[in-house]
């Protein structure tokens, strides 16, 4: 039977969207620790190698900050390094916060390309001052994604862009209240598999003029009934979920239950599942949150198929789900 790929997605960034006072990111140590941990007893469980996924911020906020983008891996790179002998993929995480002295604010500035463009360059150019090595993995903060960003991406020599979340509605932003510049893509109609995307629209699948690096939607799912309370919570952090009818990330920290009824149906539903969860590195500060993931992760270990997952990086997932082995 075919292997089912899994790419577990770590967001390494400060708690804080709005940062005021430069220290240390709540959680990282604890959720390097967690990961590292959990990693031989995920490979016991299906027999295979682990991998997981980091995703760093290295962008204009870190660096006005923190004096310099790659602090990340200044301050914590001791355990990078091991995540990086561990073969795990080391990828960059870019929000497109930009300081307003004027109201000495941080605005998101999806609005303005340029500014987005020197977020990119500037991320790029410190992961490879850090690593010695271009990145070929990348998450954009809020879901947020456009043509001439994609475009940007491919010519920076991304091979795997894991930003996009189907099933997510176009909104001004994720969180309403914060200062904003644009708006956040409809990703309704999006393909849930991964894809090629089209260079005139990368929702869309494209063929043989499609770009060269692919798409890799992390996984999301629809709230049902008995889920409601996940939109009054989300309402009370100031995230405006809308309809019922929208999806939500396979978030590692969410209940339980919520956590299940995903997974399952996204195993259940799609021909070539996979599965392509996702979490921050304050959840390892979060005592609820940890204890959710903890909760979700020993029902992966659990699960009727864990012999068949593999916990892999981008590139192996695609070949996975390309080049499935019978057996």
């Amino acid at each position: 039977m075919r292997n089912i790929p899994v790419m577990i997605c770590v967001d390494v960034e400060p708690r804080e969207r709005e940062i005021d006072i430069a220290k240390d990111w709540e959680g990282v140590e604890e959720t390097f620790k967690f990961f590292s941990n959990l990693r031989p007893r995920l490979e016991v469980a299906t027999g295979a190698s682990v991998n997981f996924s980091w995703f760093f911020r290295m962008d204009p906020q870190i660096a006005h900050a923190y004096g310099l983008p790659s602090w990340v891996i200044s301050r914590y790179g001791e355990a990078i390094k091991l995540l990086e002998l561990a073969g795990d993929e080391l990828g960059l995480h870019t929000h497109a916060f930009r300081w307003d002295g004027g109201r000495y604010k941080w605005v998101i500035d999806h609005g303005d390309q340029e500014w987005i463009n020197h977020c990119l360059h500037t991320s790029f150019e410190a992961y490879q001052s850090a690593f010695g090595r271009p990145c070929l993995s990348f998450r954009f903060g809020d879901h947020w994604m456009n043509n001439e960003t994609m475009g940007l991406l491919e010519s920076l020599g991304v091979k795997f862009d894991l930003t996009i979340e189907p099933g997510m509605k176009a909104r001004p932003a994720l969180f309403p209240k914060e200062l904003h510049t644009g708006s956040l893509p409809d990703y309704m109609t999006t393909p849930r598999l991964p894809y090629r995307p089209c260079r005139w629209d990368f929702r869309k699948q494209s063929g043989a003029w499609g770009r060269e690096l692919w798409v890799v939607p992390v996984s999301t799912g629809r709230e049902v009934g008995r889920f409601a309370g996940l939109k009054r919570a989300a309402m009370a952090l100031g995230i405006d979920l809308q309809s019922r009818h929208e999806s939500y990330q396979l978030n590692l920290s969410v209940n339980g239950p919520l956590f299940r009824g995903m997974m399952n149906s996204l195993l259940s539903v799609w021909n070539q599942s996979y599965l392509a969860p996702v979490v921050r590195t304050d959840v390892g500060s979060d005592s609820r949150a940890r204890a959710n993931m903890e909760q979700n992760l020993n029902f992966m270990l659990s699960h009727p198929l864990v012999s068949r997952f593999r916990f892999v990086r981008p590139a192996e997932a695609i070949k996975l789900l390309t080049y499935p082995v019978h057996v």
